[in-house]
């Protein structure tokens, strides 16, 4: 807070009685805008009551008293430990230099320029109790805001938890209704994926991505990864028969630890796009179970 004070030579009490706006990030305060501190008060209240989460309106005040003198600084009109007005913000700077001024390590509160801070709000004549009512309100209303976003929170797990369920009842369907040759070892299988943006967070470098398309290209004799067989399965589907074209596809190769093995993939692929790999079956006796959910080309129907 940036302090411009002058100290009157009286002790008595003085009262705030107006407030110029020198800007503000708040719609409801114009620049060069005078208050009377009352309506100020209340006005401050609304906008700090539209930030129950933790954001706030920086709006930069000069405070004229009855004596004439001034006080110069930036409210951060806001909940969640933020000010809900001019008083607010004063008596929450007295009250916590009153509670930890006597601390070792708060040594930085017994300077000059602080204690003559303190001196002059200990001056002002503030309302305690309008203050408390504020702050009271202040409390409810992030109550309120919390139990909706919880209330929110368990709708969208629920959701998500049905969703989940009804994939997964869909995906058994279609496995059961498989008809896989006996001979067969693996299935080809492309999948289209895009970006998710709105899974994805990129401040936290957490990158999603989510399934177009998923198509069963065809059943494969045996387990190995061979790139002529992904791209003849290609030509089983209108949409992948590009892929067969070397020209308009690309053979990647990364067999080592960790690494997805084999597959063919798009020119322009970066984690996104047309990729078709084989997946082997793991489960002899339920071969269906490793096959994704997806549509059939004509070769395997």
């Amino acid at each position: 807070m940036k302090s411009s004070n002058s100290e009157p030579a009286s002790n008595k009490k003085i009262t705030p009685t107006s407030v110029f706006i020198h800007g503000s990030e708040s719609r409801q305060f114009q620049t060069g805008d005078v208050w009377n501190f009352e309506d100020f008060e209340q006005k401050a209240l609304e906008v700090a009551l539209d930030n129950p989460q933790g954001g706030y309106d920086k709006t930069f005040v000069t405070v004229t008293f009855s004596d004439d003198s001034e006080h110069q600084c930036r409210l951060d009109l806001g909940c969640n430990m933020n000010d809900l007005g001019f008083s607010d913000h004063c008596l929450s700077v007295y009250d916590y230099h009153q509670q930890n001024h006597d601390k070792p390590e708060m040594a930085w509160m017994r300077e000059e320029h602080k204690l003559e801070l303190i001196t002059l709000i200990s001056r002002y004549q503030l309302d305690r109790v309008q203050v408390q009512q504020a702050r009271a309100k202040a409390s409810q209303i992030i109550e309120q805001v919390k139990r909706e976003q919880e209330a929110q929170r368990r709708e969208q797990v629920k959701a998500r938890e049905e969703a989940i369920r009804a994939q997964q009842q869909k995906e058994e369907a279609f496995q059961q209704s498989l008809n896989i040759p006996k001979w067969a070892k693996a299935a080809i299988i492309a999948t289209l994926t895009e970006y998710d943006s709105e899974n994805s967070c990129p401040h936290t470098g957490d990158y999603e991505s989510k399934t177009i398309k998923t198509i069963i290209l065809a059943w494969s004799k045996h387990t190995q990864q061979r790139f002529p067989e992904m791209r003849k399965a290609c030509l089983n589907h209108p949409d992948t028969t590009f892929l067969h074209d070397k020209t308009q596809s690309k053979e990647q190769r990364e067999n080592y630890s960790m690494g997805a093995g084999n597959y063919l993939t798009e020119n322009n692929y970066l984690y996104h796009g047309w990729k078709v790999r084989k997946q082997r079956f793991w489960d002899e006796d339920n071969k269906a179970k490793s096959v994704p959910l997806g549509e059939l080309a004509v070769s395997c129907q």
